[in-house]
């Protein structure tokens, strides 16, 4: 969830730039830390609200998972959602965050001697392009989309995670997102929300990576506030993560009062376009000079069904 300002204190009044730092193994430095600090705050209404919307997309699906994947859990919310739809299924959830990880089994994971009634359920902390080939049945991701770098990489990597005919199910935020903060009066101020993807790239995207029948819908949900502090307050509960436009260095307790002028006196309204996604891992590989690729499975069961 990249966002245009710098993370701020309310006791130092001062916002302080992230600079991204060397890459790990898992995820760069910079993402990994700013998704460290969401676990100092609450789930924010967005947030929760985006996953309320794609889990009651779940019943319309035909497939039982026996494992599921929640990729970029955070907070852990969307386990509980997974749990409510499927009572039987082995949920894994993924964040590559230690501090959300904790959050999220200690919320959401229960304990061992109560799993065999409850399901089993664990949380690992691991990199979103990198959750475990265990061969999942579904993959689930809120938000998590904005945080990665490269996301055919990222997308390439769920494709892997999933068995196939499995199915992927996400949501990300689409390019009218914070449209409030593209007014001259706040670029002025060199505040630049990020670029994010447009559903039908991303389509585009998810047939690059070999999954099938994508299907993308998107609905604007507007957020009122009592004033621009509260709703610039609601953007880092949301967390930011590094990207080209963002300004270096500290804004001012000056700077930051200009922007919550240029956001206007009394009630503030931001505009999130959530976009939900879902595609499905197909059990053949299209043709590649004239060449398709078979799972040894399907092959059998086409002969038993002569």
């Amino acid at each position: 969830m990249p966002w245009p300002l710098n993370h701020y204190s309310a006791h130092r009044g001062a916002c302080a730039a992230m600079t991204p730092m060397t890459s790990t193994a898992h995820e760069p430095d910079g993402r990994r830390l700013a998704r460290e600090r969401l676990a100092r705050r609450a789930a924010p209404f967005i947030w929760q609200e985006a996953a309320r919307r794609l889990a009651e997309r779940l019943p319309l699906l035909r497939l039982q998972p026996t494992l599921a994947l929640d990729v970029g859990c955070a907070w852990g919310d969307g386990l509980a959602l997974l749990r409510a739809q499927y009572p039987r299924a082995q949920l894994i959830g993924i964040e590559p965050a230690a501090a959300l990880a904790a959050h999220a089994r200690r919320s959401h994971v229960p304990a061992r001697l109560l799993q065999a009634w409850r399901g089993r359920a664990e949380v690992r902390e691991a990199a979103l392009h990198a959750p475990p080939r265990d061969g999942a049945q579904m993959l689930w991701s809120n938000l998590a989309l904005p945080w990665a770098d490269d996301l055919g990489a990222l997308l390439g990597g769920w494709n892997a995670a999933l068995q196939p005919d499995g199915v992927l199910m996400f949501t990300s935020f689409g390019p009218d997102t914070l449209r409030e903060l593209r007014v001259p009066a706040v670029r002025a101020l060199g505040v630049v929300p990020p670029d994010f993807v447009d559903m039908h790239d991303l389509g585009d995207l998810l047939l690059a990576q070999g999954f099938a029948e994508p299907v993308m819908d998107m609905e604007m949900v507007t957020l009122r506030y009592p004033d621009a502090r509260a709703a610039l307050a609601e953007l880092a509960e949301l967390g930011r993560v590094p990207h080209a436009a963002a300004a270096p260095g500290l804004r001012t307790p000056r700077r930051w009062r200009e922007l919550q002028q240029a956001l206007g006196a009394g009630p503030v309204e931001l505009s999130f376009e959530l976009i939900y996604g879902h595609a499905y891992k197909p059990s053949t590989r299209g043709a590649v000079d004239g060449v398709a690729t078979f799972p040894i499975e399907q092959l059998r069961g086409s002969r038993a069904r002569r």
